[in-house]
């Protein structure tokens, strides 16, 4: 079992293994990856790549400590907290890159939050949102193209896990009408049994 898994993550890791044998480790980028372009459609590019690996790694553990739970040999589940190990580590550098494009995306989206005014601006036009509205949408934000559970959104945006979804589900809809006034190409989605997220373009 254990060899099985680590040929499936060979090609996985093997990206790893020529950016340190060119150096590219220092900076953590893959082939091509430039953290300063000036282009929005770079920035989304990057974020399907890294939700892509975020995803794959997920996967890759979840199959490990399935296999870790049912292996019997002390050399087997040796070899497979290896394997763990090390997948976590991508995971932690993957989401950290996916982190820094959701955020590179949102500017060069041209798109700022104010929490003082509690505002949230596209170019020339900005639209007045109420504290619990800019709440909710700032802890979305933090976590752009993340789907997060409601009882998830209600602790951490208002810090008040009693409140009933519905009143979740009533914020929603009225962060949804004023994103779309301002155009600015950003949306709430909502995916079943795994929350909601804020994306940008065709993203979902």
């Amino acid at each position: 079992m254990t060899s099985i898994l680590t040929q499936y993550c060979l090609s996985f890791v093997q990206v790893e293994e020529l950016q340190a044998s060119t150096g590219a480790e220092r900076l953590e980028l893959l082939d091509h990856e430039d953290p300063t372009t000036a282009y929005a459609s770079d920035a989304r590019h990057w974020i399907a790549i890294y939700r892509e690996r975020v995803a794959l790694s997920r996967d890759l553990i979840e199959r490990a400590r399935e296999i870790l739970s049912k292996s019997a040999r002390a050399r087997d589940m040796e070899a497979l907290v290896i394997d763990v190990s090390l997948l976590e580590s991508h995971l932690a550098r993957y989401r950290q890159r996916l982190d820094f494009w959701y955020g590179r995306q949102w500017a060069l989206e041209g798109l700022e939050l104010d929490r003082e005014s509690r505002t949230v601006s596209h170019r020339d036009r900005s639209i007045r949102l109420t504290g619990r509205e800019f709440q909710l949408l700032e802890t979305l934000a933090h976590r752009a193209g993340t789907h997060m559970r409601p009882q998830q959104l209600l602790v951490e945006a208002w810090r008040d896990s009693r409140l009933p979804e519905e009143t979740l589900r009533t914020y929603i809809v009225r962060l949804r009408t004023k994103l779309a006034e301002l155009g600015a190409g950003i949306r709430i989605v909502n995916r079943p049994r795994h929350g909601y997220a804020l994306v940008f373009g065709g993203q979902d």
